[in-house]
């Protein structure tokens, strides 16, 4: 007689693998248990695999349904959930369509879809305040840090993902074409929400960068100080107001160090 958690332990192997045979035996005595199994493992995988076409609507409307249903059945073999919660299943697929060597089209989308499914669910920030911005106004450089908004992500990539994204969404105009393949261009984004809404900007390198440095929390001094060293013309009041409108800061803090 298997113990519980040895049967709890071959029950997910038969739910991920197929392995029915030793688990039916310990669950039930009866014809039907094999049969009783494999439908519960059917039901499993559908749940599964819709739960990455709800993460990934683009990657899935590129790759087709039939392609799309065959990478979410490897997928669970491979990754299979080890949590209740369901918006996190998925979140290991670009690794995973990396392993397979598909296109890297394919790696990088997804890469770019799952960062808009983590902006979706993260937390709603409200933006600086006057008190906020007053503060930093008023403050040594040397002693401001900015903390971003948790439903911002930034991502850097080899090709103009973006295009495809914007070209695949189900309220895209129809005359919008998108030739593949990509070229090869280097290309800084930046997902945040807005009204709901999944929004991509594209950055200019230097901008992203120092976009980054305030992320890793560099003073405004050191951020100000590394526009200059690149580009000594470097329009910083620029930079600061284009970050502002992005609505990508959700915090700032003055300390002064003594």
């Amino acid at each position: 007689m298997l113990r519980l958690h040895e049967v709890q332990q071959a029950f997910a192997n038969a739910m991920i693998n197929g392995s029915h045979q030793a688990v039916t035996g310990a669950i039930v005595l009866k014809d039907s248990a094999l049969r009783s199994v494999a439908l519960y493992r059917r039901l499993i995988r559908t749940n599964y695999t819709q739960v990455l076409a709800v993460t990934y609507p683009v990657l899935r409307r590129l790759a087709g349904p039939r392609y799309f249903d065959i990478l979410a059945r490897g997928y669970l073999k491979k990754y299979p959930s080890t949590s209740g919660d369901l918006f996190s299943y998925g979140q290991h697929l670009p690794a995973f369509l990396h392993e397979l060597q598909v296109p890297r089209l394919l790696v990088e989308l997804a890469r770019l879809e799952w960062a808009c499914h983590e902006v979706y669910q993260a937390a709603d920030a409200p933006p600086l305040s006057h008190n906020q911005l007053d503060a930093i106004a008023s403050a040594d450089p040397s002693d401001v840090t900015f903390r971003l908004n948790a439903a911002v992500r930034l991502l850097r990539f080899s090709l103009p993902i973006q295009r495809v994204w914007v070209a695949l969404q189900p309220d895209a105009p129809t005359d919008i074409a998108v030739d593949l393949p990509l070229p090869e261009n280097e290309t800084c984004i930046v997902v945040t929400r807005a009204e709901g809404r999944i929004r991509l900007a594209t950055l200019a390198d230097l901008d992203y960068r120092l976009l980054e440095a305030m992320a890793d929390r560099k003073t405004l001094a050191e951020v100000e100080q590394m526009a200059i060293e690149t580009h000594p013309e470097f329009d910083f009041t620029r930079f600061m107001t284009s970050i502002m409108a992005l609505n990508v800061l959700a915090g700032v803090s003055v300390e002064v160090l003594s």
